[in-house]
Order: structure tokens, then sequence, then C-alpha cells
């Protein structure tokens, strides 16, 4: 199915949808106005709404045709379960590389069909396209025709690039791929008179369980879910159903109009939220059917389920009374959440009425009465200002604004499709009230409240006093060669050919510029690609850092993807300025624009000649290809586009270094090693300090920008150090700039964690401040000796495998290897020069279906999130370390460096293997 302008437009212009009639009810074709903004973070792009729409058809394999960001920023994050199979939880993609992008990915995407196919034996297979492969012309279409020949089973294209609009219109591409491939081409083996279909249902949490038995018991059986918990055989049988219900999404109203005009299967739409509406959806379903009987069996259902949850809703329903709450989701949620919440005595003092129709506000105007709020339109700091507004007493939304709820210290509860408890149906409402009363009577509230009792009448900081002379930037001579462990023989570096990428352990350089980005004071990172890159990124840095994560996008579209993206730039920039006012901007691009050859540094000096009121605004420009390289690759451009345009020259501050961080080091590394390095007399410069931007703490007012890290001053001002220190290898080029540009030597230290390595890094300081090292660190390592002796017996002979990025993997692995454990497996992401000196014989570039292959027999996994599955099949314990952790509490304060944080990694993968002595042990008693 080809996605044209007409298609879009249709999609755009879909009569079923409220959003497309007069406010009167007078109906007429006009399309819906989805055009994202450039310059601030939207919603999820095409491809992301066809993915949700799609990827929960669970023995189906969904294969995304790209460059990693769309798949491994994505994969797996979504909370639509199954009863059975799981192959669709298992993230594909062609993971297109440079060369791919110039001749053409068509090939390596019929291969890894073909491969996916012969592995899998997946029921069908559907093939996403994306931005990049959309620009560089490849033919989705017949690519999945000769595949479906060759190999016998169905093969859909999704043309779905980010660039053509919102999720919403992305639901509907999806939808018109099943209409067009899957729905009407099998037939079931029987019918029934009340067969039914649900469309627009997820099965988020498993929600669509606790519904599925109230139909049973009834005798109305689901033909087709679309698509939560579905089966692809079912889904081509749902032409033969009697009704299609439509659960609270207007996203998928193509397909139940169509399915009217081709199948003459009416529809109507409801909610199983809240006891009132499940009741409803019930009685109409049993209405519509038009039998007699089922509808006397549908009030005796009613009567006895509504009757058992008041005696399970009683407690709840005094706790809960009265209190208020602010709603910000979208489409019917905003009113049918209001409606459940109405059932637990709870009062919705304001709600979104973002994606809703005329008739759903008229029904939310209804419940909210005469002094509820309407929100048409909400930011951070509109949501904020309705809370104290209204003296909310929660924040009902989706996970993007849990952080906001928090950092202004009120309860929140997660309604949208990353939450991990159900709340549908009449059990689901007594899920929802057990977690609405945890969270507002939680004893943290009470605590963060209340003011520290030194608050009021504190004064300021005293005088430092003058450091006094430390000679000049030549007294140290420049080190760029840290001392490598000897090693017998370089590890073999070898990367893995598949022609698919399965279950991708790398992120994106685009991700990983945005968090270095994020590390300076008033900045606003701006991707510049289609939105849904951001969305991506930004549901990612939020999963990891339960923060408020600020990023923009330039929105590019079909239109000015073809004809260039300046006027995107120069809007995102400009609409920055006059809402966020960030003190700098971090520029970065992605593989659609890359892709594109947009001259950048030509642009932006052309925007700047347009704009005189830009000549004083930061740009730090980063070129970051999401088809090459990763996470930490783009972390590094990024650092290096922050020391060339910031720092500037002047007079040697003999006190002053430069800390220049790599993507291994945590927000809580980040501090300690600036109080080891102020314990020496030496006031650091790091760049960039997450340690003030995402370590995890309440600010008094909200900010559109980054709260904290490296101001513009400090930036300026590193040009006048004494000396930089680079910690991880992959910032040297930005110590050689600095080198080079201001004269300044330097040194690299890959790591800090370990007791030589931190004894090395120590004893730099002790030569760049001519003091001694505090008591307080001798003793810390006198603590971490005696950890070391105490947990030495556990590490021995120990096999552990490895899945992180270069710099953190040489970090850990050399880590282990001197408490005497032996690194079984090394996986990493991109190319790095110390991988050839690793200890370990090999070590791969690849993803981690390759880190589970070769981890066989593995005492300890070591990497992100995605082990965890992982290590349940090989009944593995698992230690969660990099990018991102997002199933653990506490990545913005984690501390593996120094002495103290050194001692604390012992202690938990100490005590990780001896639970597994203790466990073998109990197996054989």
């Amino acid at each position: 199915m080809k996605i044209t302008q007409g298609k879009i437009n249709e999609l755009l212009s879909e009569p079923g949808c409220e959003h497309n009639h007069h406010r009167h009810g007078q109906k007429k074709n006009k399309s819906c106005q989805q055009q994202a903004q450039p310059g601030a973070a939207q919603g999820g792009c095409a491809f992301d709404g066809a993915s949700i729409a799609l990827v929960p058809i669970t023995d189906a394999a969904h294969l995304v045709h790209g460059p990693i960001a769309c798949s491994g920023n994505s994969w797996g994050s979504r909370g639509s379960l199954s009863s059975g199979s799981h192959l669709y939880k298992m993230g594909f993609t062609t993971d297109l590389n440079e060369n791919d992008v110039i001749f053409g990915g068509e090939k390596k995407l019929y291969k890894a069909i073909m491969e996916v196919q012969q592995r899998y034996n997946p029921a069908a297979v559907f093939v996403y396209s994306t931005c990049v492969t959309a620009l560089i012309g490849d033919d989705l279409d017949a690519v999945c025709e000769a595949a479906t020949n060759k190999i016998g089973i169905p093969v859909v294209p999704v043309n779905s690039p980010g660039f053509i609009g919102s999720k919403n219109l992305g639901n509907r591409v999806g939808g018109e791929a099943l209409l067009e491939y899957v729905i009407g081409s099998a037939e079931p083996e029987f019918t029934t008179p009340y067969d039914i279909n649900l469309i627009g249902e997820y099965n988020i949490a498993g929600e669509l369980w606790d519904v599925l038995p109230l139909f049973d018991k009834l005798g109305i059986r689901v033909l087709a879910k679309i698509t939560g918990d579905a089966k692809y055989n079912e889904v081509r049988y749902a032409h033969r159903a009697k009704l299609n219900v439509t659960i609270c999404s207007k996203a998928l109203i193509n397909v139940v109009r169509k399915m009217e005009e081709r199948y003459g299967i009416p529809y109507i739409e409801e909610s199983f939220y809240g006891v009132d509406d499940m009741n409803r959806c019930l009685r109409n379903i049993a209405a519509k059917l038009g039998d007699t009987d089922l509808q006397e069996r549908v009030e005796k259902l009613i009567a006895e389920e509504t009757t058992a949850l008041d005696v399970a809703l009683a407690t709840y329903r005094d706790r809960l009374q009265g209190k208020r709450v602010v709603l910000y989701t979208g489409g019917v949620k905003s009113w049918s959440i209001i409606s459940a919440a109405k059932d637990l005595g709870m009062e919705v003092v304001a709600t979104s009425t973002k994606k809703s129709t005329e008739e759903d506000k008229a029904r939310i105007k209804e419940l909210l009465g005469k002094d509820g709020i309407m929100l048409e339109k909400g930011n951070a700091q509109e949501l904020l200002r309705t809370i104290a507004q209204t003296k909310a007493d929660m924040l009902i939304a989706g996970g993007r604004n849990q952080y906001t709820a928090l950092k202004a210290k009120i309860p929140f509860l997660d309604i949208n499709q990353e939450r991990h408890h159900r709340y549908a149906g009449y059990t689901g409402t007594i899920e929802m009230a057990r977690e609405l009363d945890e969270a507002l009577h939680s004893p943290v509230w009470k605590q963060v409240r209340k003011p520290a009792p030194w608050e009021q009448g504190q004064g300021g900081q005293g005088d430092k006093g003058d450091k006094g002379d430390k000679g000049d930037k030549g007294d140290k001579e420049a080190t760029t060669n840290y001392p490598l462990p000897i090693t017998n023989s370089k590890s073999k570096v070898q990367s893995s050919k598949k022609a698919v990428a399965v279950n991708p352990l790398k992120q994106s350089q685009p991700l990983g510029a945005a968090l270095a980005y994020l590390g300076l004071k008033g900045v606003m990172p701006l991707f510049h690609g289609s939105q849904g890159c951001t969305a991506f990124a930004k549901v990612m840095l939020v999963r990891h850092f339960r923060e408020a994560i600020p990023l923009s996008t330039t929105a590019m579209t079909e239109v000015s993807t073809i004809l260039g993206g300046e006027d995107n730039i120069e809007q995102a920039i400009l609409t920055l300025m006059e809402k966020s006012k960030p003190e700098i901007i971090g520029l970065c691009t992605t593989g659609l624009t890359e892709t594109r050859g947009d001259d950048m540094e030509g642009i932006l000096r052309s925007i700047r000649k347009r704009h005189p009121e830009l000549t004083d605004l930061p740009i730090a420009f980063a070129s970051t290809p999401d088809f090459k390289g990763a996470l930490q690759d783009g972390f590094a451009a990024a650092v290096e586009s922050i020391v060339k345009e910031l720092p500037q020259p002047g007079e040697t501050r003999l006190d002053q270094i430069n800390l220049l961080v790599s993507s291994a080091f945590t927000p809580g590394d980040v501090q300690e090693i600036k109080e080891i390095v102020s314990a020496f007399g030496l006031k650091p410069i790091v760049v960039p300090d997450l340690s003030a931007s995402l370590d995890g703490h309440l600010d008094d007012s909200y900010s559109a920008v980054t709260g904290g890290g490296t101001t513009l001053a400090e930036l300026r001002a590193m040009g006048t150090s004494l000396f930089t220190l680079a910690l991880g290898e992959s910032v040297r080029g930005a110590a050689e700039i600095m080198q080079k540009q201001f004269g300044i030597p330097y040194e690299v230290f890959p790591q800090l964690t370990g007791l030589d390595a931190v004894d090395d890094f120590f004893q730099g300081l002790v030569d760049l401040s001519g003091n001694e090292v505090p008591e307080k660190y001798c003793h810390q390592r006198r603590q971490l000796q005696d950890a070391m002796l105490d947990a030495h017996f556990y590490f021995g002979r120990k096999q552990v495998s490895l899945a992180l990025e270069p710099d953190l993997l040489w970090s850990i692995a050399w880590f282990l290897r001197s408490m005497g454990t032996e690194i079984h497996t090394a996986v990493t992401t991109t190319k790095s020069p110390l991988l050839e000196q690793l200890p370990v014989e090999s070590v791969t570039i690849g993803d981690l279906e390759d880190f589970e292959q070769l981890a066989v027999g593995s005492d300890l996994l070591i990497g992100n999130s995605h082990t965890k599955a992982i290590a349940r099949r090989l009944d593995t314990p698992f230690y969660r370390l990099g990018f991102p952790v997002f199933d653990r509490l506490g990545n913005g304060q984690r501390c593996t460096v120094g002495y103290q944080g050194t001692i604390q990694l012992l202690f938990d993968l100490g005590n990780l293997f001896l639970e597994a002595e203790e466990r073998g042990a109990r197996s054989e008693e």
C-alpha cells in the first residue's frame, strides 16, 4: 500500500472522525490539523502510531526497515501483553548503515525478511518503513511482495515514515494495512450470532483479560481483537463479526467505518473504565446484537458484579471521597476516566480535551460540571498552574508527565500505554482504586513537603579566599596515553554479520548527543528530523532518569524533507527563543536529515544573518546520523561541539581544571568526581555536568529548559583552565580540541572504578594541586581494600558476560578482572580503540541476540534492562548497568566510581554471587 499525499489526505479527512465535523454537527470533510510545531517535543510520529496499532499482533514478526533509532529507541517499551506467543516483543530491524543509505536498503531488507522467516517461523511479517528508507526511495511494497511469493507467508508493508504526520495518522496507516492485506483474507471455521470484534484495544498491562471472562459468561464470542493479544489469523477473520466495538479510541475509526461499508458490520464506541461505563458497554452490545435473552443475561451479570464491587470498593471510597484530580490524557479517556473517578467518590476538577471529538467534549462538560476546567492544550507549566489553581490532590496522566507531577510534589497515576496495572472492567476498577489510594496516602508526601528546619534565615556562603600561585600550563606535560593494562595478546574485535539486528543493544547517536546537551544549564536539545525521533528519545530518557526531559524537534514533514529543512530549523529556533528562552541550543541531526544532506553550518550562518537577535545565542551543533555509531559516539560528538564553539581564551587560572566526562558516567558518578577534585583545592568545570541536571532533585519552580548543569559562564571560562582531565576514551577528541585551540595539556583516564584506576586518578590530582590526599579518601581506600578481601571469595573464577557501551565495558571488565573474575562474553555497540585491549579473547559489536547466544554458561550477566529477559531464559543472575535502566530506581544518584563507588559496586555484585551460591546449595538439599 503506497502512502501518497492523496492517501494521507484521505486518512486525515476520515468522515467517521468527529474532528472533521463542524461544531454543531454539520458534517464536512475537512482534514485534521495535526502538523507538529518546530521547536517543541510533540507526540509520536506516524511510525510510532503504526507500531502501536500493529505490534500487539503477537505471533507476527515486526521488522523495522531503517537506521537504529526507530527500533533501538522504541522496541519492547509498550505494555501490551500476550497469553501466547511473545514473538511480537522481539525487536527486529535492518539497522541500516552509511553504505545502505547510499546504495539502497532493499537487498538488505529482503535478506532480513528471509532470515526472520527461517529462524522464527512467524505467522506473518509486518515491515515498517521509516524516514530514511522512505527518503532514499526503497520500494517497500515490491520487496514485501517478492518475499511473500518466496516464503509463502504474508509479508505486509506498512509505509509509515515519521515525517508524514502524527501518531494518530500512523494508527490509521496501520489500520489501512490491515484492511488491505489482512482483514477478509481467510474464513473462520464457524460463526455465531454473538461474534464481535474489539477495535483499538491493545491489552495494556493485560487488562483485556479482565474483560473477556465477562463476554464468555454472556455467551458473546470475541472473534477478533484488533490488536491486543491478537493472533494474525483471528484478524483475518474479523470481517465475519456481527458488531465492531471500538474501545476508548478514535485511532482506528477508518477501520470500523470501512468494515461497515465493505461487510455491513455496524460499530459502536464504548469504554471499559469505571462501573457505569462498563455497564453501559455490556448493555449497548446486547442491544445492538438484538437478542432479548442476551439482554436479560447482561442485567443479571451487572447486578452480580456491581454488588460484589460495592463491597470491594467500600474502604477505598471512604479514603478517596472528595479527593480532587486533574486528568491529562487524550481521546475518549478524557471523559471515561472521569466516570471511573466519580464511581470512587473523587472529583475531577480539570481534564484535557486533546484529541477529543465534539461528542467527547459535550460528555466531558456534563461530567465536570460548571466549575470544571477543560484544557484544550497543555504543557508542563499549564498543568502545574492548573493543579495550583484547583488545589488538586493528584494528577492522572501519561508517563511523560509523571515527573512534572512529582517535581511539584503531587501524587501521580499513569493511565497511558506504558503502565503496568490493569484498570479495565470491574476488577480493573478495584485495581485503579488500590493504586489511587496508595498514591494519595503514601507517607512520602508529608516528608517531601516538610521544609528543612534550617531553611529560614540562612546566610550566604563564606569567602573562599585566594589559592595562590600554582605555576602555568607548561608545568605539566600533556599525557595523551593512559597506561593500559598489560595483555598477552589483542582482543579480536568482530562485528555481527546478520542481515537483521534482533533486540538491539545500542541506541542512536542523536539520543547520546541529547544526553550530553542535558548536562548544560539552560539548554534545549533540538533534533533536526521528524517528530518521532524526538518522541522516542524523550520516552527513553524519561524512563531511565525518571525526570522531566526537555527536548524539541524541527518536525520535518514530507514537503520539508524534499525542499530542505532550513525553514524548519529557523522556525524551531525562533519558537524556542520565544517560548522556552534557552541560554544554549544543542542542535543535532538525525538519519533523515543526514541522508538528505542538509548543509547545517551554512544553514546556521544564513539564519544568524537573517536574525541579528540570535547573534549572542550559543548553538552547539553535532552531526549525529543514527545510521552510524551509537549513543557513546553521539555523546562524544556533542561534547566536541561544545568545547569547539563555547570556550574563550583568557589568562590562565591556576586552580581551575576542565573535566570532560563521557557517557559511561552517571550523574551520581559526576557528583562524586566533583567532590573528589574539589577536596584537592581545585575548581572543576565539568562538561557535561549531569550531576546538576539529571541527579534527581526537586526544584522550586518549573523550567522549560534544564535547570542545572554547566553554566554558559563556566563554558566560556574553559579556555583559561590549567589542565584537562578526560574521563573516558571517547572524549579524548574533545580534550585534543582544547589542547589545539588553547594549548591546555590533558590526560585521559578511561576508568575510575577499581583500586588501581582510582589510585592513578588521585595521584594525578596530587600532581596538579600539590596537595596531599585528604584523610577521608585514605580511609575510604582502606575500606575498599578490606571489602576486596571480604568479597574475593565470591568473585574468583566466576564467568561474567557484559553487554555495554565501549567506555563502560572497559571500566567494568578491568574492575572484574582485578577481582579474579573471568570475562566470558563481551558485546558492545560501536567501535573504540579500547576494544582490542579488553581482558577477553574476542569482543562482538552486535545486538542482544548475539549476547544471549554467547553468554550461555555465564555466572552473571551485566547489561541494560533489556537483558532481563535473557537472564530469565538463561536462568542466570543479572545486574543492571548502562542505558537504559527503566525497571529500577535511582539511576540519577547511582555511583560506581572512586573508592566509595567501587565499594558499593563490589557489594552489589558480590551479593548476587552469594545469593546464587545459596540457591545452588538449597537445590542440592
